[in-house]
C-alpha cells in the first residue's frame, strides 16, 4: 500500500473492523444477558415467525390439558353422584324383594314402602341438584340432543379438537321408577324389574364417565408429550447456545482489544510520513 497522507486507509480499515467486533461483542451480550438467541426480528425473520407460531401451539396445548382437567373434575362430580344413587336403587330392589314376600302383613310393607317413597325422592333430589360451577350434570339438562363440550385440543375440528358428551337423566322419573311402590306383592314383584331396569340405565352412565375420564387422561398424555417436542423445537431456534456465545464473547472482546490497538498504530502512520517530509 502507498504510503499517503490525504487518506488514512489502514485506519478506516480498522474503524470498519472495529465497528463490525462492536457489533459481534453486543449481540453476545445481549444473548448472554436474556438466553435468547433470537431478541429482535432482525436477528431471525423466518426464525422467529416459526418460534411464534411454536409459542401459541404451546400456550394452547397448557390450556386444553387445564381443560381436560376440569373435565376429569366435573366427570369425577357427576360419579360420586352415581355413586350414591347407586346405592339408593341397590336399598330399593332390596325392600322391593323384601315386600314381595307373603309372610309380610300389608302394615308391613306399608313401612317399607314408607323408606323405599323417600328413597325415590332422594334420587330425584340428588339428579336436581348435582352440579359443577353451576352446570347441573344429570338432572337431563345435559341429554340427548344437547351436550357438554369438551374442548381439548390447540385448533377447532368437531371430534378431534372437541367434542359433546351426554351425562344423561338420573331423576327416578327418567329413571323409571317414580310411579312404583312396594304396598302389594304384585307392585313389589313388578318394581324389581323396575329397579333393574333403572340399576342398568344408571350403570350404562357409569360407564361412560369411566370411558370419558380415561380417554381425557389420555388427551393429557399425548398433550404433555406434544408441549415436551414442540417446546423442545422452539427451544432450538430461539434459545442461545451459551457455550457457543460465551466463545464468541470471548473471541469478540479479543479482536476488540486487537483492532483497538491496530487502530491506535494505523494512527500514527500519517505522523510518521510527516517524518519523512520534514
Amino acid at each position: 500500500m502507498s504510503t499517503r497522507i490525504n487518506h488514512n486507509l489502514l485506519s478506516m480499515v480498522a474503524q470498519r473492523n472495529i465497528q463490525v467486533t462492536q457489533n459481534n461483542l453486543d449481540t453476545a451480550l445481549i444473548r448472554l444477558s436474556s438466553g435468547l438467541r433470537i431478541n429482535y426480528s432482525w436477528d431471525d425473520p423466518a426464525g422467529l415467525a416459526i418460534s411464534e407460531r411454536m409459542r401459541a401451539q404451546i400456550a394452547s396445548m397448557t390450556e386444553a390439558e387445564r381443560n381436560a382437567n376440569y373435565n376429569i373434575n366435573m366427570l369425577a362430580t357427576a360419579e360420586g353422584a352415581l355413586s350414591v344413587i347407586d346405592e339408593k336403587l341397590t336399598r330399593m330392589r332390596a325392600l322391593a324383594i323384601q315386600a314381595s314376600n307373603g309372610a309380610l302383613t300389608s302394615g308391613d310393607r306399608a313401612a317399607l314402602d314408607v323408606e323405599f317413597q323417600q328413597l325415590k325422592s332422594e334420587i330425584t333430589r340428588i339428579a336436581s341438584t348435582t352440579n359443577y360451577n353451576g352446570l347441573q350434570l344429570i338432572d337431563g339438562t345435559y341429554s340427548a340432543g344437547v351436550g357438554i363440550k369438551f374442548h381439548i385440543g390447540t385448533y377447532n375440528v368437531q371430534n378431534e379438537d372437541y367434542y359433546h358428551i351426554n351425562l344423561g337423566n338420573m331423576t327416578a322419573t327418567a329413571l323409571g321408577v317414580a310411579n312404583s311402590n312396594i304396598t302389594d306383592t304384585i307392585s313389589a314383584q313388578a318394581s324389581i324389574n323396575i329397579l333393574d331396569t333403572a340399576i342398568d340405565s344408571k350403570d350404562t352412565s357409569r360407564t361412560s364417565i369411566g370411558s370419558y375420564v380415561h380417554r381425557l387422561q389420555n388427551t393429557i398424555l399425548n398433550l404433555q408429550i406434544s408441549r415436551e417436542n414442540t417446546t423442545a423445537a422452539e427451544s432450538q431456534i430461539r434459545d442461545a447456545d451459551i457455550a457457543q456465545e460465551m466463545s464468541d464473547f470471548v473471541r469478540a472482546q479479543i479482536l476488540m482489544q486487537s483492532g483497538v490497538s491496530m487502530l491506535a498504530q494505523a494512527n500514527m502512520i500519517p505522523q510518521i510520513i510527516a517524518g519523512l517530509v520534514g
